[in-house]
Order: structure tokens, then sequence, then C-alpha cells
């Protein structure tokens, strides 16, 4: 935990002070060169990605007053801390676009994480790891993808890494106000900024705070106190998360496989390979990944071995907060809602590499390899393994506008497999939106066509139909039996990497993976009679 020793006594005391001035500067110099490359890297084109669903939530929400904003998500599954930040972020005149300007909110949190991270984490840690780590997240397409969203991700990772470091302190220091008071702020900021990574930080630092204390006679003060502080600083918001622990019971998602363990396995699996390798992935690359898993798998648990004195609180901090989100979230989104562990993820990976000697160096190099041809990919607008980030629904709603009139004309949007709120904010207020849900609705929205207003339908939706029995795919049918005009357009074109693992999907559904899809987003245009 301490600063590097600034001289030494003894006839060796001036080297040896030279030297460690030396390292110092050094430090110093390769963080600066990697803060300012990774600064170019995660601002250029902010707007490179179309608007996806939860950024909608975020541009939408963060454009109301701060007691409306605490209202809506007190309603959903998020605490306000984020959103009030984002808030006022989203006053400073950096540019006419919101979404931009909360992109780069994300992307100082990206950098201060990077700063943190070397100089307290790092501080004392061996030069070859330090610079191993470093290479790793700078250049980690993963951090890229959700740090350049408008998001929470990189917030919360941030203080994530703020308490990680202050518990490891008050656990060698018990005594030490500092440490408390500085661990106590960063979790109960963390906790206010979202609940997946606040509960589980503070379930592993009680745990670890339990087992370094043990054998102590202030054993009960040290570790009580801590948790009675966060509790009672939680308070006022204590009522919005109990009942967003009940929505969280309650919450279904879409299973792939529809089985329990093996929807468990391929999370899992997909989490490992994001944190890994993150989600940009040509098909030349693919394979490349694949054989490269077991290897990354080893360095990582190689590394992870080396700090058993925290390993199991890690392992149960990462635990609950993958049962939360696989209980909230399907597979896709995984990397997402834990990428405030991505940093001891990359730790450990790290150390696998500088302790396993030339074999660990070769894998190291090639994983960075892998990781530069997987940012030049996302750069690339392409090969997203997640489509969804993909489907541009700024320029649907241009074309719907560009082809009807909002007297005459619905948009149908299928909701179960496809997210149009973005769609709906780049709409014009005037033009009728229906979403699809349930036979149901599918039954009021063509009832409204049979009143014999409506002359124009366009039918949005995801061109894999999850719904039960596919009624949305038996009434795209019965639209083009009825209505003769009709025309399709198809967005967001999966790459031949998507296209491979599509047929995977398919067989673990037990599905004919011969004609897999072709493109993410399909609409139809349907016209009547005028």
């Amino acid at each position: 935990m301490g600063s590097f020793s600034a001289s030494k006594s003894g006839p060796d005391g001036p080297q040896v002070s030279s030297n460690v001035d030396a390292a110092r500067k050094y430090r110093v110099r390769t963080l600066l060169v990697l803060v300012i490359l990774q600064c170019v890297l995660y601002s250029i084109n902010l707007g490179l990605l179309p608007m996806w669903g939860d950024e909608t939530f975020t541009v939408e929400t963060v454009a109301e007053t701060p007691a409306r904003i605490i209202e809506i998500v007190r309603e959903d599954m998020y605490p306000p801390l984020y959103y009030l930040l984002a808030h006022g972020w989203n006053r400073i005149p950096i540019g006419s676009d919101p979404l931009v300007r909360l992109r780069a909110l994300s992307v100082l949190f990206a950098l201060l994480t990077t700063v943190f991270i070397d100089r307290y984490w790092l501080r004392n840690a061996p030069l070859n790891l330090r610079n191993w780590f470093l290479l790793f997240w700078t250049f980690s397409p993963c951090l890229l993808l959700y740090g350049r969203m408008a998001r929470y991700y990189s917030m919360q990772t941030f203080f994530a890494s703020v308490a990680i470091w202050y518990l490891l302190g008050l656990t060698e220091n018990a005594a030490g106000w500092k440490n408390l008071a500085a661990f106590v702020a960063a979790l109960v900021i963390l906790l206010y900024t979202h609940y997946l990574p606040g509960i589980a930080v503070w379930v592993g630092a009680s745990l670890l705070l339990a087992i370094r204390l043990r054998g102590r006679r202030s054993i009960w003060r040290t570790w009580l106190l801590p948790n009675v502080l966060v509790a009672v600083l939680y308070i006022p918001w204590l009522v919005a998360l109990i009942g967003a622990l009940g929505r969280w019971r309650q919450g279904q998602v879409y299973s792939l496989t529809g089985n329990l363990w093996a929807e468990q396995v391929i999370k899992l699996c997909y989490w490992f390979y994001s944190f890994t390798f993150g989600e940009s992935v040509p098909i030349w690359l693919l394979p490349v990944t694949l054989v490269l898993a077991l290897p990354c798998l080893w360095l990582f648990v190689s590394g992870a071995r080396l700090r058993r004195d925290w390993l199991w609180p890690a392992f149960l901090a990462a635990a609950l907060a993958f049962l939360g989100a696989t209980r909230w979230v399907s597979y896709p989104f995984m990397g997402a809602r834990l990428l405030f562990l991505l940093p001891l993820f990359l730790l450990a990976l790290a150390a696998g590499v500088t302790t396993n000697g030339r074999v660990g160096t070769v894998l190291g190099v090639i994983l960075l390899a892998v990781n530069l041809a997987g940012l030049w990919t996302y750069y690339e607008g392409r090969d997203l393994l997640n489509a969804g980030y993909l489907v541009p629904s700024q320029r649907i709603a241009k074309d719907i506008v560009l082809r009807s009139r909002s007297e005459d004309t619905v948009v149908w949007i299928h909701e179960l497999s496809f997210d149009g709120s973005p769609l709906k904010y780049y709409l014009p207020e005037d033009f009728r939106i229906r979403w699809l849900t349930s036979p149901e609705s599918v039954g009021a929205a063509q009832a409204e066509l049979n009143a014999g207003k409506i002359r124009h339908v366009w039918f949005v939706r995801s061109s894999h139909d999850i719904s039960p029995e596919h009624i949305f795919e038996n009434l795209e049918s019965q639209m083009m039996e009825k209505w003769s005009g009709h025309t399709l357009y198809s967005y967001a074109p999966f790459s031949s990497a998507h296209l491979a693992v599509l047929r995977v999907m398919a067989l673990l559904r037990h599905q004919d993976g011969n004609q897999p899809r072709r493109y993410q987003c399909e609409v139809w245009e349907f016209q009547g009679p005028r």
C-alpha cells in the first residue's frame, strides 16, 4: 500500500535513490503517454455507433428535472446518482448532440479509472506486471465498447476501483480513519450509482474484513463500523432498493437454450469471452480467439491464485454480481453489467503473463495483437457480436418519415425482441406508435386497422421472432395476404462471424442452422388503397 522509497541509508543510498527517481519518472511518463493514447482512442468519433436502447433511456431521463429524474429511476431498476450527474454534465456546451456529450462523460470516467489504478493499485507493483496490465487495459476492446456508451458502466468501474483500494488499506490499518472514510464514501457512491456492483463489493468487502481481522480485539468495531455507516447513509434509498430487488426476483429474460444450467454456462463463457477478447470480432479472428480461450483461462487462474488472501472475497463478489446479472439480462449484456470487475480480471491476466516465463509472454503478445485487431474492427463499425448495437434507428426513422404521412400511418414495433425506444426517440411525436408484445396487443392493432383510418403500416421487428407460437411472423404473413402493396427493408446486416455464431445457436435450440438470418432488423412497409 505504501509508495516508493525515496532514499536508502548506507553507502549505496544515493545510487538507489537515483534508481528510484528514474523508475518514478518512467512510470509517470508511460502513464502520461498511455492516458493520451487512450483519450484519443476513446474520443474519436463518439457518434460511431447508433444510439442503443439503454442509451435512449439515459438521454431522455437526464433531460428531465432532478426531481423527475429521481421519480423515474425509483420506479425502474436504477439508483439516481449517475443520472443526476449526467443531468448536470449535459448542460455543458460541448456539442449539440446530447448522446455524444453523455458518451464523453463515460470516457472521462474510463480515463480516471486508468489514472487511479496506476497511481494506487499498481504503485508498488513490479514494473513488468504494471506494464502488462496497462497494455491490456488501454487496448481492451471490451472497455472501449462500453466505456464509450452513454451509460453508468465506466462510472461504476471507477468507484468500484476506489472502494477496493481503500478496503485493502482498511484491512492493513484498521485504525486508519482516512481509509475508513474513503472506503465508506466510495462504496456509498457506488451503491447510489448501481445496485449490482454496490451490493457485490459490499458483500465481498464484509467477507474480506472478517477474514483479515479475525482474532483481533477490535474486529467487531472494525467490521461493524463501516457496514453500519454504509447502511445509515443508504437509508434514503433503501425502500427503492427493496422494490428493485422485488422486480429483480420477478424478472424473466430470453433463454437461448431453454435449459437453466446450460444458459448459465453460456452466459459465463460469453462474459469471459467479452472480457478477454471484446465483442468486435471479424470472421478470421473468431477461430483464433477460440484457440486462445483455454490458454487465456490458464493465465487468468494462475494469476488469480497469487493473491489467495483476497481470492475468496473476490470470487464471492463476482459470483453475486453474476447471479444478479444473469437473472436480469440475457447473455449479450453480461460484459456491460459486470464491467466493474474488468480491472480485477485484467490484473489476474497480467499476473499470469508475468509469472509464466516465455510461455506467458508469448501468450500475452498474441492476446494484445488480438485486442488491437478487435479495436480496428470496432472503428470500422461492424462485426459486433451483439448486432443490436448497430441498428440504425435514426436512419429507419428518416426512411419512415420520407415515405409516409403521420395522418394515416401507424408504426408497429415488435417489442419482445426489438428495442424500439431509439426509433421512438427519432420519430416525430405526431406519428402513431403501437408496441406489440402479446396476442392482445396484436388484436388491438388489427382492430385499429379495421376502423379504416390507417392506410400505411410500418412493421418494425427483429428478424428473430421469440414470441409464443411466432405470433409476429403470423401477423406478418396475414398482412402480406391482405395488403397487396408491401415492401421489405433490411437493416444491420450480420457479419460472417455473427452468421457463424448464429448457426451454432440454431443447433443449441435444435433448429435448422443452414439458412440463418442475414439482418438484425427487418422493416415491412404495407400500403393500402388511397
